[in-house]
């Protein structure tokens, strides 16, 4: 008895909540922001996780070059092709790993951050240079 009287009144409260629904589908941004979050956050999670391997090769590349550069350039001549090697052994490790590191949590940031504002674009997938 108690449990027919549970559903009844369970289905004459999805009955009533069903009319007021049609009163939202005139205001179109607030619908399509509560159906689009699911959307969203699963575009900024596949974002971020793309967004981590790509981010920690870019940057690495950029830190190796910056560093080997540095070793370069300490060692008196930037552009001399002894100094670039010294410094591509050098220093280049160094860089690519401290860039790694850097490289994923930017990747990470740009990911979950353009992942949520356009979920599964081109965008949220690749980095632009800054």
């Amino acid at each position: 008895m108690l449990n027919k009287l549970a559903s009844s009144f369970i289905l004459a409260s999805a009955l009533v909540g069903t009319m007021v629904a049609p009163s939202l589908a005139g205001d179109e941004s607030t619908f399509e922001s509560i159906v689009n979050v699911p959307v969203r956050v699963v575009g900024a999670g596949v974002g971020g996780t793309v967004g981590v391997p790509l981010g920690a090769v870019k940057d690495g590349v950029k830190g190796w070059m910056k560093a080997s550069k540095s070793v370069a350039g300490a060692m008196g001549n930037e552009d001399g092709s002894f100094q670039q090697i010294v410094g591509c052994s050098i220093g280049g490790p160094f860089g690519a790993v401290g860039g790694s590191a850097f490289g994923m949590f930017d990747g990470l940031v740009h990911g979950v951050k353009t992942g949520y504002e356009k979920p599964f674009t081109k965008e949220a997938f690749t980095f632009k240079d800054e």
